[in-house]
């Protein structure tokens, strides 16, 4: 009985290009939360504020660390929330800029548009498609 393989091609550098920035912006997101939780004296919100948008922090952080897996896995359908993230960070980076912090819209903008880029090439799409029944 011969065995059919459907291999899938190894994964382009774009994916794991990816990959990389959405899980350092996950972590980045969620350790820096954790952080500031832990060590703010300052109190801007009341307590339930705080809790709040810490734990909408924390979500937003997790989402981009499992959209940076499934997109690593090859889930096509993952690509779609991963690009609008990656939009409204563009978009956030612009307040920055209009705000003088230059280079707090250069950490924001760059990655985010390098993913951008990156998820609408011709490698990523061809092989996140390939996975698709």
């Amino acid at each position: 009985m011969a065995e059919t393989s459907s291999a899938r091609p190894p994964r382009p550098t774009s994916v794991w290009v990816v990959y990389v920035i959405l899980f350092c912006q996950g972590a980045a997101i969620i350790g820096g939360t954790l952080v500031t939780a832990l060590s703010s004296d300052a109190q801007v919100l009341d307590a339930a504020g705080t809790i709040a948008l810490t734990v909408l922090y924390l979500l937003s952080g997790a989402v981009l660390v499992l959209l940076g897996f499934r997109i690593f896995l090859g889930s096509a359908t993952a690509r779609t929330p991963a690009m609008v993230l990656q939009l409204l960070m563009v978009v956030l980076s612009f307040s920055f800029f209009a705000g003088g912090a230059l280079s707090t819209g250069l950490i924001f903008l760059v990655p985010a548009g390098t993913a951008l880029v990156l998820l609408f090439i011709k490698p990523t799409a061809e092989w996140l498609e390939a996975g698709q029944p």
